[in-house]
């Protein structure tokens, strides 16, 4: 137990410290002024440090779902420049590209904390405005991928270290392995680059800006166009998981609601209106197979007393903090399975063969969403415990429960948290942070940030602990009581129900296409743009949106790919060879999109 104290001191140390650090530079920081501020050297450091966490496991599991996003970057960085304000504006602009961003099965799309954080560093330390933060903000999250493959891969070697430990029967070894080796090598990956390039690189990007928009202005509108289309690929990321079954046309129905509405959209009534129809959508359906529904008996297992809920307790604590801390393409996170285990194992298992056994059962390929996939571990702990008191079950019993239930488990997982929980937070916290004026608001409203913080840390703190213990108190009977429920299938189908009809609503509110084209028939102008919104307003948008999700989901082409297409496509766009008209009804030369 002293060993899990010190275990858990170093983690909560660490994460206390990195949070200090990263508020020192608010009250160094120059006061608001009219011009842009420097980037000094501490504050470089802190940004990197700050991209550094945003990729650690220091903030248990609100890192990579929360202070990942750019609407929590440019709070953060906002504050260390002395800008709070024009930096959550930034951050909120610069996250509507990454709005349904889903990270599934091991793929990033683009990175959207190099993004978020170096892209307000460099924005508020050139003075950009919208248009050019969005032009710049585009292509960086691309370069995040080159770093994580270059994690994944690397982390691959960090596994073998932690199977001779095993051999050995050194249990905090072996956690060790999960925690401490992979952060400097991570520090080194992502702090340090960032911190060169917040530190060096505001005058060169100042310059470059400078240079396209007198010699080449059409690429800087060309990737201003591109942002206004990214959004697409987030919507229809979200897509692949919820556009299915009965509950798809309600993605329609969601979009031709907004579409009809004017001006801004209040995301926060959207989603209360979704509930409504989610509610209604469940009580109708649900009233129609009530004579199929099976009840399903709660059944809560008899434990043989060698574990207590603090034993429980602890296993989760160490799986909310690491369960990513040393994620890799070999195993994913089966080290940090292997770790969040170690308690138990320290505490059911006394023998140097018994522990290593254990150690090695749980050191193998392991993969799901880590809060409703916690539900699998409690199972596992369960059948641990039983094994221990005496009862006959295997190593292949053990792993087969995990094989089997990593993947169902993932699918709901990332349906409900990145298709839902979180894009439905950021839409509201981004709205909240422009005040509605999304695209065009210059300062932020802290309250946006901060309310979107708390909606994941009360699904991953709230909901993960709860689904963790409730599998440890219903061992493997936990399955059948929780997927087989009526209720759970009531919830999944509403939140699916919801899911569609936010995701139609921000693709009306988020993806900006248009067509600046006009031609001329017997003296009179015809805008083509104006007449696709007689036959539908947004129309440009929705067939995007369709196109990515019909290329993602059944053409199965790489997120990356098409993010890469959609900003050539943008910049290709712009180019002008066609006709248009100015503000003043001047014909002009324009590109294909605007």
């Amino acid at each position: 137990m002293k060993n899990n104290k010190k275990q858990l001191g170093i983690a909560m140390i660490i994460s206390v410290i990195l949070l200090a650090v990263s508020f020192v530079a608010v009250k160094a920081a120059p006061s608001v002024q009219d011009e842009p501020p420097k980037v000094s050297l501490l504050m470089a450091i802190i940004i990197g440090c700050l991209y550094y966490l945003a990729n650690s496991p220091w903030l248990a599991n609100v890192g990579f779902a929360a202070f990942y996003r750019p609407l929590v970057a440019g709070l953060l960085v906002g504050l260390v420049m002395g800008r709070p304000a024009e930096g959550i504006a930034i951050g909120a602009n610069i996250n509507v590209l990454y709005l349904g961003w889903i990270s599934a099965g091991g793929s990033l799309p683009g990175d959207p904390a190099l993004a978020g954080y170096l892209g307000t560093a460099l924005a508020l330390g050139a003075g950009l405005d919208v248009q050019a933060t969005l032009a710049l903000a585009a292509p960086l999250g691309l370069l995040g991928g080159i770093t994580w493959s270059v994690r994944m891969s690397a982390c691959s070697i960090i596994p073998h270290w932690a199977d001779k430990f095993a051999e050995k029967g050194d249990i905090w070894a072996v956690a060790r392995s999960n925690y401490v080796y992979s952060q400097p090598f991570l520090f080194i990956l992502y702090g340090v680059p960032v911190m060169l390039a917040a530190y060096l690189g505001t005058p060169a990007v100042a310059a470059g800006l400078g240079w396209i928009a007198q010699h080449a202005i059409w690429v800087m509108n060309g990737l201003y166009v591109a942002s206004g289309m990214l959004a697409a690929l987030g919507i229809a990321l979200n897509l692949k998981f919820l556009l299915q079954g009965d509950v798809w046309p309600y993605f329609f129905v969601g979009f031709v609601v907004t579409s009809m509405m004017s001006g801004s959209v209040n995301l926060l009534m959207m989603a209360i209106i979704g509930g409504g129809l989610a509610f209604v959508h469940v009580l109708f359906t649900s009233g129609a197979k009530k004579e199929e529904a099976v009840a399903v008996e709660t059944v809560e297992r008899k434990s043989p007393g060698l574990l207590t809920k603090k034993d429980v307790f602890a296993s989760w604590w160490r799986w909310l903090f690491f369960s990513h801390a040393c994620y890799n393409w070999e195993r994913m996170q089966g080290l940090g399975f292997a770790h969040s285990m170690t308690p138990i194992i320290a505490k059911l298992y006394k023998t140097k063969e018994d522990i290593s056994a254990a150690l090695n059962r749980h050191l193998v390929f392991f993969n799901t969403q880590p809060d409703f996939g916690g539900v699998i571990h409690g199972i596992v702990i369960a059948m641990e415990e039983e094994r221990a008191a005496g009862a006959d079950i295997s190593d292949e019993a053990i792993n087969g429960v995990k094989v089997g239930l990593m993947g169902p488990f993932a699918g709901i997982g990332d349906t409900i948290q990145q298709g839902i929980v979180i894009p439905l937070g950021l839409a509201i916290g981004m709205s909240i942070a422009t005040g509605g004026q999304l695209g065009t608001a210059t300062r932020g409203n802290a309250l946006g940030p901060i309310f979107f913080i708390l909606v994941v840390a009360a699904w991953a703190w709230g909901f993960g602990w709860w689904i963790y213990y409730q599998g440890y108190k219903q061992g493997q009977a936990a399955v059948t009581n929780i997927l087989a429920s009526n209720q759970m299938n009531k919830l999944i189908v509403g939140a699916s129900v919801l899911g569609n009809f936010i995701m139609g609503a921000l693709a009306v509110s988020f993806i900006k296409m248009s067509t600046p084209i006009v031609f001329g028939i017997g003296g009179t102008n015809f805008a083509i743009q104006g007449i696709l919104d007689q036959i539908m307003p947004n129309l440009l948008p929705l067939l995007l949106v369709i196109l990515v999700w019909w290329l993602l989901a059944k053409k199965h082409v790489s997120p990356t790919l098409v993010m890469v297409v959609i900003i050539v496509v943008g910049i290709l766009g712009a180019v002008p060879i066609f006709w248009g008209l100015d503000a003043a009804g001047q014909a002009i030369r324009v590109g294909l999109l605007g």
